[in-house]
């Protein structure tokens, strides 16, 4: 193992991560860092396929050659960032060093997590010891979006993985706790159809709008299951239109809005639109209301406790931070509400966030996003020892 270790390359992170940054990979846009990342794995001997999800947006996935039959580990990350905001005090797409931040668009959501990814796998590629299993990576689009990348992944038989690692930005202290699960989550699409009339005789109408304002207010009435860890799950309305295109003293025949509901475990989607459906009963309205869903929607997942990747997770992570992991049940959304909520497989986050313990780190989906480069090499640290421990290499 300590042979192994030496062949960690820190420079190799920085300069992976620098040349990552220059390239705009903002969702939608992933096809060019996918084909960047191709070279790179094939000039470290791996196997590599691109899968195309939608036209010129591939996922990419790699494997270790001459590996022996066994367990199947898979490193994986998201090629996408969110779009630039407002406010940059640098150029988004290139990186800036300012102290021991290094400044630019995904510079910790999440282009670290996947240089350490890389300084990993070439530890390993350079290694005579052949790993007893399978080592592979996957980058995948559009976790910023619908997570249309971790669909098609799970539906692919180029990798069928027993454990994903996934190189999020958690950091596994106070600023990040790992999750031991996710809530899920369905976005409500209701549609409110009333009566038109002339608006100085709304008495002859059906308002559609004001009936959708007497659903909006009475949310609090639906009913959350209680999770014995992640407690209820909430509400948010997001957005509602209806009434006149062009100004015009009509009484409004339609609205339509929309509310996002995050569910714990236990609350299934069909169960949440019977209830939405309820409560717009028990309200009496004159309009006629349907309740749908849309996309995006996520299944809430847990995991079990004595996971082995848990396990083995916990040992190195306190060997090399010093101090043992923070966990949480979280209200959010990454890939793993696909991989482990949808495929059941077990999924460990863990990547370069605000730092651990009292180094900080960038604002991701923020404007001047950064990451502390000195905690880099803890994570390729990790990352080598995670692998190496779970494929039965000795540490």
């Amino acid at each position: 193992m300590d042979e192994l270790l030496k062949k960690i390359d820190n420079g190799y992170t920085l300069k992976k991560l620098e040349e990552m940054i220059k390239i705009n990979s903002v969702v939608g846009n992933e096809g060019e860092l996918a084909e960047y990342l191709k070279g790179e794995l094939v000039k470290l001997g791996l196997n590599v396929y691109l899968e195309e999800v939608e036209e010129n947006r591939p996922n990419i996935y790699a494997s270790l050659k001459n590996v022996s039959s066994g367990k199947k580990l898979c490193y994986c990350g998201h090629l996408d960032t969110v779009p630039v905001v407002d406010g940059w005090d640098t150029d988004p797409f290139q990186p800036v060093l300012i102290g021991d931040n290094l400044h630019g668009l995904g510079s910790c959501d999440m282009k670290s997590g996947i240089a350490c990814i890389l300084t990993m796998l070439k530890a390993f590629a350079d290694s005579d010891d052949p790993l007893e299993g399978e080592l592979s990576f996957s980058g995948v689009i559009d976790e910023e979006a619908y997570s249309k990348g971790a669909k098609a992944m799970i539906k692919s038989d180029y990798l069928r993985p027993d454990v994903i690692i996934l190189a999020e930005p958690y950091a596994g202290d106070s600023t990040k706790p790992i999750p031991l699960g996710i809530t899920g989550k369905i976005l409500y699409d209701i549609y409110v159809r009333g009566k038109a009339a002339h608006g100085f005789r709304p008495y002859n109408g059906i308002n559609a709008v004001e009936d959708s304002a007497k659903i909006i207010s009475n949310l609090d009435k639906l009913v959350f299951y209680e999770h014995p860890d992640f407690k209820k799950g909430n509400y948010c309305t997001l957005k509602i239109e209806g009434g006149y295109q062009k100004y015009s003293v009509v009484v409004p025949d339609y609205a339509r809005f929309e509310v996002n509901r995050l569910l714990v475990p236990g609350e299934t989607a069909q169960a949440v639109v019977s209830d939405m459906e309820r409560l717009v009963k028990e309200l009496c309205l004159k309009s006629t209301v349907e309740v749908k869903i849309k996309p995006p929607q996520y299944e809430p997942y847990v995991m079990d406790k004595n996971e082995e990747i848990l396990t083995i997770f916990k040992k190195i992570y306190e060997e090399v931070v010093g101090q043992p992991p923070l966990f949480e049940y979280a209200s959010g959304i990454t890939d793993a509400n696909v991989f482990s909520g949808e495929a059941n497989i077990p999924c460990l986050h863990l990547g370069p966030h605000r730092g651990l313990s009292t180094l900080k780190g960038g604002g991701t989906h923020e404007k001047n996003e950064y990451v502390n480069i000195k905690e880099l090499p803890l994570y390729s640290n990790m990352y080598i020892k995670i692998a190496a421990s779970y494929l039965n290499k000795k540490i």
